[in-house]
């Protein structure tokens, strides 16, 4: 049963650390026993499209380093209403190079369609949002934020809504300080907001996904969905256990319990900021069973 709290006399430190501890306490409890079915898929935002949204891995890879979520060639920012400002350099992508060629056969079929052929890449000048000016960019609302999103600004990180290459919910980019996500389900933002929490005394050893760091993230998010109503167990259960590569409840249980501490310095973070208070405390509270 969910229980609404007044924001002028919301819950303690005391009262928030005893229930988030009760609530990861409970989860990797269930984690460790048996191995839970993710029936719900993450619904994906409608927003506007952008061309890196359809780029290769490698290419939007480019983009992050560029420290921009968007970046166009001269002629699409013109498309837009948007100039690039004077003086402003470009980054280079690669587009492939495909040529058309006919299949060589003694009896060639006149009505065939020649086959694409991949030569080689060339380079793509484009250049970052930051370094243009003009119309303003269409941007999406979600209609149902997350609670939390003062956490995130106290950490001084932005929050935005963007599409998503396929299969990517959110993503932290910890240099421009920004999390993008892709879908309204509250636990992706938790998990996205845990990371950007985590990285603060915990910094990040190396490129790519690391397990650990992982399931911090993802034991903070379905912790949080559950004191806000917003279960996720079987979400959470899969994304742990792709990370440790086993679906035994066991190995997964093992893989919670090493990140246990650290997983409770997020959540008590969550609370309480470095060197000020954040909130009086989550305006809703759903205790729930195991």
């Amino acid at each position: 049963m969910q229980t609404t709290e007044n924001p002028a006399g919301a819950i303690d430190q005391k009262t928030w650390r005893e229930r988030t501890n009760s609530e990861l306490e409970k989860i990797v409890q269930l984690f460790s026993s048996k191995q839970l079915p993710d029936l719900c898929a993450k619904a994906l935002i409608n927003a506007p499209g952008k061309p890196s949204s359809k780029w290769s891995f490698g290419n939007q890879l480019l983009v992050l380093l560029a420290g921009t979520s968007d970046a166009r060639g001269y002629r699409q920012w013109q498309e837009v209403g948007r100039q690039v400002r004077f003086g402003s350099r470009a980054f280079y992508i690669l587009g492939p190079v495909i040529v058309k060629k006919l299949a060589q056969a003694d009896a060639p079929d006149q009505d065939a369609e020649p086959d694409r052929i991949l030569v080689g890449f060339r380079t793509i000048p484009v250049f970052r949002c930051e370094d243009t000016e003009g119309k303003e960019l269409q941007t999406y609302a979600p209609i149902d934020p997350p609670p939390l999103l003062e956490v995130a600004a106290r950490f001084g990180m932005e929050v935005k809504y963007e599409r998503l290459s396929p299969g990517m919910y959110g993503v932290t980019d910890h240099t421009a300080k920004a999390i993008t996500l892709a879908t309204e389900d509250w636990d992706v933002f938790f998990h996205e907001l845990a990371h950007a929490i985590h990285r603060t005394f915990e910094p990040k050893t190396g490129h790519g996904q690391e397990p650990e760091a992982e399931t911090v993230a993802q034991l903070v998010a379905a912790t949080l969905a559950r004191l806000y109503g917003r279960p996720a167990d079987g979400f959470s259960w899969t994304y742990i256990a792709s990370q440790e590569r086993s679906a035994n409840p066991q190995s997964v249980g093992r893989l919670c319990m090493r990140v246990l501490e650290r997983t409770r310095k997020v959540l008590e973070l969550i609370y309480s900021a470095p060197g000020r208070p954040l909130m009086d405390g989550p305006d809703v509270i759903a205790p729930t069973a195991a």
